[in-house]
């Protein structure tokens, strides 16, 4: 029977394993066929690590690890050998319903702040939860905000790596408790009914701002996506039964390097809907092409076989997202600094308007719909949400005033079921509601 062989302290050595002669250990295995070996300068966790020898993990912890990939199929070699920007574009080619807009927006959003950094360039089998919380920090240290560094995470870099768990690649997620330190998330405020106000008010009477008032109107009237109110045509909009018809929305981004308006039908087919025209939504429409008239303005652009937009500007080209913010922007500064100022003659508190943007506006107007008492369900069709969820959250920030408001419907109710009391207690049925 041949000897056991054993290493330089007299241990025996398990199938496959070996010392070299510089007293590094070696452990031999097979994986699809190729030849593969790993090594430790300890055989288990309690040997001393020789001086001057980087830490790591003793063979034997190695050979568990890799036994245990083996029987469950864990393809290490494809691991090692792919790059963490591999892995992404292969889990983008998996996404077959993933609409062209969102893979461009993704690939752009990659290049942007991965492709480049080592964790794109590392090996897969190679990368560590350490490896995440690293490269979180440093989007952190350049000044990117949690929220960017949450899509990151939940938008890009998780769901690629549990595609490599899923198609076994690799054993678990590493960015399993990556996102602790990037918890604050900003709450997007709808305006209240005083700014509100105010904002109309002031965009009414402004010589600079007015021509805007009409689709402002419409956004606060409808609850649109801006990219479904840039995209309306006169097509979609049918006054004689006032309704507005959501089947598209513009975008404008960049592609093949150059800034680029298109049209895209909306993420989900929820998106494509039919909505009621208020009053003012409907004088909104019928403002908007008297001002055209007045302006000499024609939309004259054809974008995708679209053409005959509602909303243009001075060129006679439709708003994109980012020029319509960058005017909201410009209302409320303006706005502010004048009121500062008429404030301080006029020795009073300023009434300032916050940051407003596109996401504000139908925020708002989905907020006002809200405490209009509109049924979540029609409400829910109306934003063209999805996930009736996302609808419920607007009634779930329910300020003090309507909190009070609508519990008042109740109180007669509740007194005189459940209260039949005599009038002379101290519980006596309320004289007015």
């Amino acid at each position: 029977m041949a000897e056991k062989r054993k290493d330089s302290r007299g241990r025996i050595l398990k199938e496959n394993e070996c010392q070299r002669p510089d007293g590094k250990y070696e452990y031999k295995y097979t994986q699809n066929g190729q030849r593969k070996s790993v090594y430790s300068w300890k055989l288990v966790p309690t040997d001393k690590l020789p001086a001057g020898k980087r830490s790591d993990l003793s063979l034997r912890e190695k050979e568990k690890a890799i036994l245990k990939d083996l029987d469950d199929g864990i393809n290490t070699i494809m691991a090692s050998k792919m790059s963490m920007n591999e892995l992404f574009y292969m889990y983008l080619d998996s996404k077959t319903k993933l609409k062209d807009k969102s893979r461009r927006k993704y690939e752009q959003l990659w290049e942007l702040h991965v492709e480049g950094s080592n964790l794109g360039k590392m090996s897969l089998a190679n990368i560590k939860k350490a490896h995440i919380q690293k490269f979180y920090n440093g989007l952190s240290t350049d000044g990117l905000s949690d929220t960017t560094i949450r899509m990151y995470h939940n938008n890009l870099i998780r769901p690629a790596l549990e595609f490599a768990v899923d198609n076994d690649l690799i054993r678990k997620n590493p960015t399993k408790g990556c996102l602790e330190d990037y918890q604050e998330l900003k709450k997007r405020e709808a305006l209240t009914r005083k700014e509100q106000q105010i904002f109309l008010e002031y965009v009414k009477n402004s010589k600079y701002f007015s021509h805007y008032l009409p689709m402002i109107q419409v956004m606060l009237g409808t609850a649109c996506r801006i990219g479904e109110i840039c995209g309306l045509t006169w097509k979609d909009v049918d006054l004689k039964n006032r309704e507005i018809h959501i089947e598209h929305q513009l975008n404008y981004e960049k592609i093949d390097g150059k800034m680029q308006r298109y049209i895209s039908e909306p993420k989900t087919e929820s998106g494509k809907r039919i909505i009621g025209m208020t009053n003012q939504v409907y004088h909104a429409f019928i403002e908007q092409k008297k001002l055209d008239m007045m302006l000499g303005r024609r939309s004259s652009q054809e974008i995708d076989g679209y053409k005959n937009f509602v909303f243009i500007n001075s060129r006679s080209m439709p708003y994109s997202i980012t020029s319509f913010n960058a005017i909201l922007y410009g209302i409320v500064k303006n706005y502010n600094e004048e009121e500062l100022k008429n404030a301080k003659k006029e020795n009073r508190p300023a009434l300032l308007l916050p940051k407003i943007s596109n996401h504000i506006l139908r925020h708002t107007g989905c907020t006002r719909m809200a405490e209009a008492g509109i049924d979540p369900k029609v409400l829910q069709v109306i934003m063209g949400h999805s996930d009736p969820a996302v609808t419920m959250k607007v009634y779930n920030h329910v300020d003090r005033e309507r909190m009070k408001k609508e519990i008042r419907k109740i109180e007669y109710v509740v007194f005189l079921i459940y209260l039949p009391i005599p009038h002379n207690n101290i519980f006596d049925l309320p004289q007015k509601f």
